[in-house]
This record gives C-alpha cells, sequence and structure tokens, in this order.
C-alpha cells in the first residue's frame, strides 16, 4: 500500500514538474510574441514615414498576429486601408480593433466616421456615435456628430436634444449654434431661434483675423438670412427687411423682393429650409 502510495505521488510529481515546465513554455512564448509584435509595430512606424504603405501594412498584420490581444496593430492598419480608400478592408479591421478592446469609445467614434463619410450609411453611424455616448458621454465631438447625423436623416426633435445638451454643458460650437437656432425656428420656436443664431453670428463674428477667411465670412453673411427667416416666422416682416436690406449676401436681394411682393411664400420656405 505504501509503495502504491509512493508510486502515485511520483507520478503526481512528474505531471506537475511537466506541467510546470509547459505553462513556463507557453509564457515564454508569449513574451516573445508580445515583443516581436511591439518591434513590428515601431517598424510600421518607420516604413509609414520612409512612404512604404505597404510596407507598413504587412508589419501591422504580422503584429497583430503576434499579439492576439492588442488592437493597436489593427488601428493602425485601420488608418493605412483608410489612406488607399479600401474602406470594406479598413472597415474589417476597426471591427477587429473593437473585438479586442469593446470599451474604447474611440473605436466606435471612428467607426461612425467612416460610415458617414465613406459608407454613407447614417442609421449604423448613429448607432456606433450612440455607443460610443455610452461609452463616454463627455464626448463633445461625436455628440457634435451625431447630431449632425441625425439632422440629415431629417430627425429635428432628437436633434436639437443633443444640441440643447452640448450647449447647456458650454460645449457648442457657434456652427452648433447656428443649427439648433434653425431647428427651433422650424420647430415652432422661432424667438428662440432667433436668439440662437444671433449669438452664433457674434460668436463667429468675434475673431476678426479668422474672418479673413472666404469660406468663414461666408458662412457668417448666411446667418444674416437665417436671422431672416426667423423674423418672418415669427411675423415681424419690417424688421426681417431690415437685415437682408443691410445684408452683403448674395441671396439678400432676391429674398428681400419675395418678403415684398409674397411674405408667406417667404415663411413657408423658410419653415420648410433644409439645408443644414
Amino acid at each position: 500500500m505504501d509503495i502504491l502510495t509512493l508510486g502515485e505521488r511520483a507520478l503526481n510529481l512528474l505531471i506537475f514538474r511537466i506541467s510546470a515546465a509547459f505553462l513556463v513554455g507557453v509564457l515564454a512564448l508569449l513574451a516573445t510574441s508580445l515583443y516581436l509584435s511591439e518591434r513590428y509595430v515601431e517598424l510600421e512606424r518607420r516604413l509609414f514615414i520612409a512612404g512604404d504603405l505597404q510596407g507598413a501594412l504587412e508589419a501591422f498584420s504580422t503584429a497583430g498576429r503576434l499579439d492576439p490581444f492588442d488592437p493597436e496593430p489593427l488601428q493602425g492598419k485601420f488608418y493605412l486601408l483608410q489612406q488607399q480608400d479600401r474602406i470594406e478592408e479598413a472597415a474589417a479591421a476597426l471591427r477587429g480593433a473593437i473585438e479586442r478592446d469593446p470599451n474604447n469609445y474611440l473605436f466606435y467614434s471612428l467607426m461612425a466616421n467612416l460610415q458617414v463619410r465613406e459608407m454613407e450609411d447614417l442609421d449604423a453611424a448613429e448607432e456606433s456615435y450612440r455607443k460610443a455616448l455610452s461609452l463616454n458621454p463627455n464626448e463633445h465631438t461625436a455628440r457634435t456628430a451625431l447630431a449632425a447625423v441625425l439632422l440629415r436623416k431629417g430627425e429635428l426633435e432628437e436633434a436639437k436634444a443633443e444640441y440643447e445638451r452640448l450647449r447647456d454643458q458650454r460645449k457648442i460650437s457657434y456652427e452648433g449654434l447656428r443649427q439648433l437656432g434653425k431647428i427651433y425656428v422650424q420647430t415652432g420656436e422661432p424667438k428662440e431661434g432667433y436668439e440662437a443664431i444671433k449669438v452664433a453670428q457674434r460668436k463667429a463674428s468675434s475673431d476678426i483675423e479668422d474672418l479673413r477667411r472666404p469660406l468663414k465670412a461666408q458662412l457668417v453673411e448666411s446667418m444674416d438670412l437665417d436671422l431672416a427667416d426667423a423674423l418672418v416666422v415669427q411675423g415681424r416682416y419690417a424688421q426681417a427687411r431690415e437685415v437682408l436690406a443691410e445684408s452683403s449676401s448674395e441671396r439678400a436681394p432676391a429674398l428681400l423682393w419675395l418678403l415684398h411682393t409674397n411674405p408667406e411664400a417667404y415663411r413657408e420656405q423658410a419653415l420648410n429650409n433644409d439645408t443644414y
């Protein structure tokens, strides 16, 4: 009996040693893989700087295989594929990064940006932005982008809620404030719309140097037309005429003529203006 017990102990000890050796080997192999993965990531960066995009892409792919847990190689692969307009492959790489790190809000924002700009899938983009915001409610860039997507989908009330949240958090841009004002005009709150657009125009005009840029100057001019819309919807035609008469916008004379000849048609046009 004692001899059998000693034999069992010896066998158990042998199994333990073999298991320990195997575990050490696995850990050593994993450490080597992680080290090589980092080296390939560094190699990718050098290749990218040197302009060898294909070499950089191959380095990222190798790094991703060596370290099955790190999302960074897949994120890098996404950027490279996107630059090459290989959109479906880029999306697949980013989905892989999300699988490795599902709590990284940045990946969902990147996916949403891709879905809006390259894939033109607004429903999917809305879902991705909302996921990013569920992980980081203070990601104001994602919230601004979500509001813009909702506008493009014609969901004014939902977009208004997002812009109002940005405004209440003091994170809204003058362009976002302008959009909020236009939404107010179309959803039965033209007085609030006028005030929001007026503040947006004042903020946009505050930087004199920036106003020298043609696009910025055009934006400020277009806000005159938004203000006129808000006044017409309120029935304040005389004030609307003053705004249009003083505006340097190329469209102002035509709108002034419309207001003079058919104010009701102007009002309907303002209420249905979907140019955001």
